[in-house]
């Protein structure tokens, strides 16, 4: 007998329907040409959003999957059909992160307003939160200084003490960091987000976690799964800088994740993120003789 999952995919792709993915909001099913998702009970999907964003950058040429449904199972669960993403599993040419960089500048110049992660809405790309300070909480967990827990308690800290000092030291920027000019981010740029075909942008992927915030978050979420050569790569296709501000903003991602990694028990990632936590802190000791930050193609 198959599963509440299984039958609600059949019902949307018909019988051939099976198993692909599950992630924390959403579940996957494919058929073989087209992928659906359906949400995770009592999990917050914005499967409305995500295929309103989808659908703007395909309209701007960037490869992402077309959406073909948006709709309610007769029990009341959201679900969306799109095409299935090919690539041939090459890893990214240079032109390829180039075709990345081009694709999120796209991404951050859709009109938008407010800040943090979207209101579940087609007609607009509208912050949940007012400031920059809870529209950073909408999204990240238990982020430094921005959350209830104080520095020398963090995972983070009480990973690696003698990060204690030098991040109190920046707490200032760390604040300051998150004002100025907001951008539609997608704020998860992992690999698995991306599909490859001969080493060029074949498909991005996944933006129910897209926020509202200073575009270096998606430079410095490229940085912490793919490392700060790539980083730059992107950012200079972008027209972004990859400097201080980056940085900065890799330092609450490490916070993050340090968080997360308590709250999912895995302890690895902790230890993932005071490595890019110290990564983030040197780039910042390089970058001090240079007060003025440029976007990566002004070097």
């Amino acid at each position: 007998m198959p599963g509440i999952d299984e039958q609600d995919a059949r019902v949307v792709l018909g019988p051939s329907a099976r198993f692909l993915a599950s992630g924390a909001t959403c579940v996957a099913y494919t058929d073989g040409r087209r992928v659906a998702r359906l949400t995770v009970p009592e999990q917050d999907a914005r499967l409305t959003v995500e295929a309103a964003v989808r659908r703007a950058l395909r309209a701007a040429g960037v490869p992402t999957p077309e959406v073909l449904e948006v709709g309610l199972l007769p029990s009341g669960r959201a679900f969306t059909v799109d095409t299935l993403a090919g690539g041939d599993g090459s890893r990214p040419s240079p032109a390829g992160w180039a075709d990345l960089g081009g694709a999120l500048a796209v991404l951050h110049a859709l009109p938008h307003s407010g800040y943090g992660l979207l209101e579940d809405r087609a007609d607009l790309f509208q912050g949940l939160a007012c400031t920059p300070a809870d529209g950073l909480r909408t999204r990240l967990e238990e982020v430094w200084p921005f959350g209830t827990t104080g520095l020398t308690g963090h995972p983070l800290i009480v990973a690696a003490p003698d990060l204690a000092g030098p991040l109190a030291g920046l707490e200032g920027d760390l604040r300051d960091v998150i004002g100025g000019r907001t951008a539609l981010c997608h704020t998860d740029l992992h690999g698995e987000q991306f599909r490859w075909q001969a080493g060029r942008l074949a498909a991005l992927l996944d933006f129910g976690d897209a926020a509202i915030g200073p575009p270096a978050w998606d430079v410095a979420s490229l940085a912490y799964f793919h490392g700060w050569p790539a980083a730059v790569e992107v950012a200079r296709a972008a027209a972004l800088p990859c400097g201080r501000e980056a940085a900065l903003f890799g330092l609450l991602l490490a916070f993050h994740r340090a968080s997360r990694a308590v709250t999912l028990n895995r302890p690895a990632r902790t230890a993932e993120a005071v490595t890019f936590a110290r990564g983030c802190l040197a780039r910042l000791a390089g970058a001090r003789s240079s007060p003025h930050e440029r976007p990566a193609n002004g070097a």
